[in-house]
């Protein structure tokens, strides 16, 4: 029976002792994203620089069902704002083509194009699978310094620590968000917590994203 509770005793310290690195982790991780990207991050098109390259984070058109996907209509809405409001130079839609069907930075595109954007002025990336792919391409692949990146708040952060850490002179333009109950809230909460943690892994590893290719020039 001592040998039984021995076993116990030892199972539950190292459980205590993985929940407690694991919730350091995600702190780090926080803490690290924010230091980097808080005072960069902006609600207000007017706070925003002159002459940057916008890089648009894409997401899915739809949702489920067919329904409209509102972080999709926001960041468009929020691109198209800062265009109108001539801060930008040009804009890199910056998405997931992997699939023949799938492709959403002419669906990003299209929608620029509708809200007013000229079409000349917008170049599509079709390989930015993930987030830490559309930083690192619009750098090495499209040539830009200066960016201006669209997202939600909580993701343009993300987006902006990376672009900052990699040496980009990046900051970012809040996306509205959309009521969400609180079960959504917490998933995308932990879910945007486990991202980040997986940001700082690429970062420490130097990690590459899965596509590169020739150098693309932006509209001047």
């Amino acid at each position: 029976m001592r040998k039984v509770w021995k076993i116990i005793r030892l199972f539950t310290k190292l459980s205590g002792f993985v929940c407690l690195s694991v919730l350091l982790i995600i702190l780090a991780a926080d803490c690290y994203t924010n230091i980097l990207a808080n005072d960069y991050c902006h609600k207000k098109a007017a706070d925003c620089r002159q002459g940057d390259v916008a890089l648009v984070l894409g997401c899915s058109k739809k949702l489920s069902r067919n329904r409209a996907n509102f972080y999709f209509t926001g960041r468009m809405e929020a691109a198209a704002e800062l265009w109108k409001s001539g801060k930008l130079r040009c804009i890199i839609a910056s998405g997931d083509n992997r699939e023949k069907y799938y492709n959403e930075p002419r669906d990003m595109k299209e929608a620029l194009v509708k809200l007013g954007v000229p079409e000349d002025r917008i170049v599509c990336d079709y390989a930015g699978l993930r987030t830490f792919d559309s930083v690192v391409r619009a750098q090495r692949i499209f040539g830009a310094e200066k960016l201006t990146i669209i997202s939600q708040p909580y993701h343009v952060k993300r987006a902006v620590a990376t672009a900052r850490h990699l040496g980009i002179d990046a900051e970012g333009f809040h996306a509205p968000l959309i009521p969400i109950n609180r079960p959504t809230w917490l998933r995308q909460f932990l879910r945007e917590r486990a991202a980040r943690v997986a940001m700082v892994f690429d970062l420490l590893i130097g990690s590459e994203p899965r596509h590169m290719g020739e150098r693309i020039a932006l509209p001047e």
